[in-house]
């Protein structure tokens, strides 16, 4: 697991063994390495296909909840805890997948 950042010096990518801690406007990491470029297998992940924040957000049936506003994760593991949409939030299990153009949950 790893975050992307949108702006960076050296690199694109921080391991998540390399985060320290979560602030409210910044991401601390253990050192200067602790930024740099994707392997492979993450590299395959970050292009806009795989983006969850701004797309559309559909059930599994197909019914449209809006726009994915923001994500809320677990600082601790990663784990996403919500998806907060426009039409209201999803819990982060009900995450079905994430495409082309849309996040689909299943929004029991």
């Amino acid at each position: 697991m790893a975050v992307r950042l949108k702006k960076a010096g050296p690199g694109t990518i921080v391991p998540w063994a390399s985060i320290g801690t979560f602030g409210d406007d910044a991401v601390i990491v253990r050192g200067p390495d602790a930024v740099g470029e994707p392997d492979a297998a993450i590299a395959s992940l970050t292009g806009k296909d795989h983006e969850v924040v701004g797309k559309r957000m559909l059930t599994a049936a197909g019914n449209e909840l809006g726009t994915v506003a923001d994500v809320d994760f677990d600082p601790g593991s990663g784990a996403i805890v919500a998806l907060l949409g426009e039409a209201g939030d999803v819990a982060g299990i009900g995450l079905v997948g994430v495409g082309s153009y849309a996040v689909v949950v299943d929004a029991r």
